[in-house]
């Protein structure tokens, strides 16, 4: 990309935001993610359904995921050394500032789509977290 880009804060934001992603989708708000969606899963767990329709379980979705953390990472990187952000608490505010916009964008989709509050609450809010990470970390580790 350039010889400001530091490989290792690349490789640490994208496995740190993959991290944040299980949490967010997977422990801490996976019924309030799925219910705004209308998805369910049957008894043993084994199928899921999107308004009474069987999904297909393919692997494409976290593929695609892992290649657009790499992309946001490098624009992130990108942002950060155009800004001269150079810390964890520039870093920070800039990661924040993506966070804001992108979390506004979800609402907004959410509004036109007549999705609940809730699915905005759930997806604005780990945009605000992902991308005010992914700052923190790629200004902390930064070469000047």
């Amino acid at each position: 990309m350039n010889n400001k880009t530091n490989w290792l804060a690349i490789v640490a934001s994208v496995v740190v935001s993959m991290v944040i992603g299980f949490l967010w989708y997977g422990a801490l708000f996976q019924q309030q993610w799925m219910a705004g969606n209308g998805i369910t899963v049957n008894e043993d767990k084994t199928a899921m359904f999107k308004d009474g329709v069987a999904l297909d379980m393919s692997n494409a979705p976290m593929i695609v995921n892992i290649f657009f953390m790499v992309v946001y990472a490098f624009i992130m990187n990108w942002l950060i050394n155009k800004t001269n952000s150079y810390g964890w608490q520039s870093g920070m505010m800039v990661g924040l500032a993506v966070g804001v916009t992108h979390t506004m964008n979800v609402i907004v989709g959410n509004l036109f789509a007549s999705n609940p509050s809730s699915l905005s609450m759930v997806d604005g809010s780990y945009s605000l977290v992902l991308f005010t990470v992914m700052g923190t970390i790629i200004g902390a580790m930064q070469k000047r």
